[in-house]
């Protein structure tokens, strides 16, 4: 085997899988290097002057060669065998690879992350009943897509094994690995078939060992009130400990800064407000954790909009200058950031409808109190000025609104909610 350079990844990383099975097709050999955790970060200054901010896997090859980002590792050494079966026998073959190779990193890939990310590092990706629903929705719609191309079709382009089969089927790894269960494999059955004969290729296996599908899907578990509580204690009693202990001042300056600490912190409007009936956390948990039907419901029985809380629909007023969706996205996702003195007395949803160079961002907010004004926590944030904020009489026809807005379903003025932000 010819060697041909490092890969630097965490243990067991199906994406770079991809480029190390490419490599055992084309007879090559790639070190591996697994110095580097799941989730934790690279950029000491010794890997920024190689390889930039980009995180693993990258590639530096013998040359000196720097590669990064899977897929294009994967090409690099897939064409670094001139015939290579792996790139196809004619361009339109090639072009067919790229196709299959496209439709996995802009369909499914995200989606996969979304739903799976939260439940393997809760720590660093916090879970979302919501998004993770329309996560699946999403996978589901792009496995029928692949369903009914590999009816027919042993390999996705052609009669043997390609580089769109290793990059599809190591995207849809974890997904059948931890997530696509019995039940759920039973809709995808010529999909299933394809994947467990790449994954069972001896070239395939010498990378990643052998595979088992899933049988028991990961699932969210919530806290456990036990644990919550004990820290809770842990926490009051270090409190106390330390309030305890006995305070030496060494001068009349330290006596000076101690009283600028104790000085008690301004307090917001709305923490003088009598409780709320309804505890603005708690709908949060609500939404989080259940389906966005059911925390609808649990919601409107809930919430006391006559003094606890009022509603205020939200619109951005250029809606006429929004180019791409994921600009729109990108945008709405820019205001939520900018709006963390609200996190305790506030929660939105806002959502982007329509297509690209024709849609909008509109929302409904959740805001605790029920004056005519915005409260200060809201008003303060840089992109307030950039969106309309209106107090809504919440009827029958608004709750309607309200629901479609925060479970990012349905349509706004006849343009197709297409994705969204929220604000909890």
């Amino acid at each position: 085997m010819t060697f041909v350079g490092t890969i630097y990844t965490y243990p067991q990383n199906p994406r770079a899988y991809k480029a190390l099975i490419v490599a055992r097709y084309n007879g090559l050999e790639v070190k591996v290097d697994e110095k580097f955790a799941m989730g934790t970060t690279n950029r000491t200054p010794e890997w920024i002057a190689k390889f930039g901010t980009s995180q693993v896997p990258a590639f530096e090859g013998i040359d000196g060669t720097i590669i990064l980002e899977s897929g294009a590792i994967a090409f690099y050494l897939a064409h670094y065998k001139d015939d290579s079966p792996l790139i196809g026998r004619s361009k339109i073959e090639e072009a067919h690879i790229q196709q299959w190779i496209q439709f996995v990193d802009s369909s499914i890939v995200h989606a996969l992350g979304q739903w799976i990310l939260p439940l393997i590092m809760p720590e660093r990706v916090p879970y979302n009943k919501v998004i993770e629903n329309q996560a699946v929705e999403s996978i589901k719609t792009q496995l029928q897509i692949l369903e009914r191309h590999l009816t027919k079709k042993t390999y996705l382009v052609g009669e043997r094994v390609t580089l769109a089969d290793i990059a599809n089927a190591t995207s849809l790894y974890l997904g059948f690995q931890r997530l696509f269960d019995p039940i759920f494999r039973r809709a995808y059955p010529a999909v299933t078939r394809w994947f467990t004969t790449i994954v069972n290729q001896p070239h395939f296996k010498a990378v990643a060992g052998e595979f088992k599908l899933c049988e028991t899907p990961l699932k969210f578990t919530p806290p456990k009130k036990e644990a919550k509580e004990k820290n809770q204690k842990e926490e009051k009693l270090k409190t106390v400990q330390e309030e305890k202990k006995p305070k030496v001042k060494e001068s009349k300056e330290d006596e000076v800064e101690e009283s600028f600490q104790e000085a008690p912190k301004p307090k917001s409007k709305l923490d003088l407000l009598p409780p709320a009936k309804m505890p603005l956390d708690e709908w949060k948990r609500q939404y989080s954790n259940n389906d966005t039907p059911v925390a609808m419901k649990w919601l409107w029985e809930n919430i006391d909009l006559t003094s606890d809380y009022s509603i205020w629909k939200v619109d951005y007023k250029y809606n006429d200058e929004l180019t791409k969706l994921y600009m729109s996205n990108n945008l709405a996702g820019g205001l939520m950031n900018r709006l963390e003195r609200a996190r305790k007395y506030a929660f939105g949803s806002l959502v982007v409808a329509g297509e690209d160079n024709n849609n909008i961002i509109t929302g409904y907010f959740i805001v605790r109190g029920n004056a005519d004004e915005m409260i200060e926590e809201i008003t303060d944030a840089a992109d307030y000025d950039s969106y309309t904020w209106i107090k809504v009489k919440v009827d029958d026809e608004e709750k309607n609104k309200i629901d479609q807005v925060f479970a990012w379903e349905g349509s706004i003025d006849g343009k197709p909610i297409q994705d969204g932000k929220v604000f909890k």
